[in-house]
């Protein structure tokens, strides 16, 4: 079997194991994103979030609410002149799988015992089967299960780090409203600052895949 039709198959069997997940009760119903629209693994750069949010969910597709949108936008200004959609290049995913919602139906942070329980459970498991050579970690919650360890987001963004497995994982402030102060802190003037950052950044880390892209190779 063509292995990037192997990894694929694999994926699906991990995601049909996730969405039968019940382990937290305090996230039930359990609501997360549907089989098949998690991007491309074959290219080993990762995206990786806190939780799914509602917006997201209602779309049915990863990073599309309005702030993750300004994560989109500095992907295509990273791409351009190509005009390819992320989940062409990139694989997306969450610490936690399923909706953290509020009693009011908001969104909100996952519990440490949710957070605990879906990366040992689950993240783990996905990192093995994909095994990246680059995260791009949205938020502290992200960043931690990813590299393994706490640390301290505002220190950290923009910094790569390298996991003991190897993997480059880069730290990054999430552009939500409530991290205004925080990429403040780092120096970060605006959204619109945040994502020519961000796209200069994905232009150097992505560029072998771009090329590749130009290429026909992929």
């Amino acid at each position: 079997m063509d292995p990037t039709a192997a990894l694929d198959r694999r994926l699906l069997g991990f995601w049909r194991s996730v969405d039968r997940c019940r382990e937290c009760a305090t996230i039930a119903p359990w609501r997360k994103f549907p089989l098949g629209r998690r991007g491309a693994a074959r290219f080993g750069l990762m995206i990786l979030g806190e939780a799914p949010g509602r917006v997201s969910l209602e779309q049915g597709r990863p990073f599309s609410n309005p702030r993750n949108l300004t994560i989109r936008r500095a992907f295509a200004r990273a791409a351009a002149p190509l005009e390819i959609e992320p989940e062409e290049l990139l694989y997306f995913s969450d610490t936690v799988k399923c909706w953290p919602a509020s009693a009011s139906g908001a969104n909100r942070s996952p519990t440490a015992g949710e957070n605990s329980r879906c990366v040992s459970r689950h993240l783990r498991v996905e990192l093995e089967l994909i095994r990246p050579r680059l995260i791009l970690a949205f938020g502290a919650r992200a960043a931690a299960a990813a590299v393994g360890r706490p640390l301290k987001l505002a220190a950290a963004h923009g910094r790569p780090i390298e996991s003991a497995a190897g993997v480059r994982i880069i730290p990054l402030m999430h552009p939500s409203t409530i991290n205004i102060a925080g990429m403040r802190r780092v120096g970060i003037v605006s959204l619109d600052d945040y994502e020519r950052r961000l796209a200069l950044l994905m232009r150097a880390e992505f560029a072998a895949a771009f090329a590749a892209i130009r290429a026909g190779a992929a």
